[in-house]
């Protein structure tokens, strides 16, 4: 059995460990997520620890260890340098990272989501445009859900298959999409939804990247998609989001 392997990945959260050492959650493209020690990277005189920070895109040397594999060399392919510079950026980049922690398993390769963060965290560097870079993350967090096996249905009701009117919607994380408004009766666990926000979502979901790039969202669009995801995503993981607390703090 092989003892050292080397890793292409991007680093989605990071804990101290002891006085010196950090233990890292690494989203790896061949090896899936991982978590792995980096031994004295804290220290001042460390030449690892600039290349070891949360959203880096890295290449690594790993040695095996019993209880956690350790980071014995690493390169940055990028540190996306630019959304470390932008506090709006930063908050969302942290979400980004803190959601696909969540939802994706260890050790399970997921080639798509990989490259779906890779090509998200790119976009998210060089947008300067507010609504454009809303417009990224939601665009990952729908695709996010359908990659990890959660995809949200909006071509119809999702209870009775009927066709959805344009107003009296409603969308459920329970039940696994949007509701019209005779299924919605007695429903607990729902949020009502436009008929212009279940078009957008529905295109974000199915369309390509360079398309989506393409397509201009409003304002207040935006402010609705955002807040129904929010409630779709933290149904799901059961609990509340620490980046969505963050977003809200440097919103204010």
């Amino acid at each position: 059995m092989a003892r050292g392997y080397s890793a292409e990945g991007v680093i989605l959260k990071k804990t101290n460990l002891g006085e010196a050492d950090r233990l890292l959650t690494i989203f790896t493209k061949y090896k899936g997520k991982i978590r792995a020690l980096a031994k004295g990277v804290r220290k001042i005189t460390s030449r690892r620890s600039p290349n070891l920070e949360l959203l880096n895109h890295v290449k690594a040397q790993f040695a095996v260890g019993k209880t956690f594999d350790v980071v014995t060399e690493v390169t940055t392919i990028t540190t996306h340098k630019k959304i470390k510079e932008h506090l709006f950026k930063v908050s969302l980049g942290f979400h980004i990272a803190e959601i696909t922690d969540e939802f994706l398993p260890e050790d399970q390769v997921n080639k798509e989501l990989f490259e779906l963060l890779v090509s998200t965290l790119r976009r998210l560097n060089v947008e300067e445009d507010t609504e454009k870079i809303k417009k990224i993350v939601r665009t990952f967090e729908i695709k996010l859900l359908a990659i990890t096996g959660y995809k949200p249905q909006f071509d119809h009701c999702v209870k009775c298959g009927g066709s959805l009117s344009k107003v009296g919607n409603f969308i459920s994380p329970e039940a696994g999409g949007v509701l019209d408004k005779k299924c919605s009766i007695g429903g607990t666990f729902i949020r009502p939804i436009s008929a212009d926000s279940i078009k957008l979502l529905r295109f974000l979901q199915e369309s390509t990247l360079a398309k989506i790039d393409r397509l201009i969202i409003t304002h207040l669009l935006n402010n609705e998609i955002e807040s129904r995801l929010k409630f779709y995503i933290e149904y799901l993981l059961e609990k509340e989001l620490k980046s969505v607390k963050f977003i809200e703090l440097v919103n204010r």
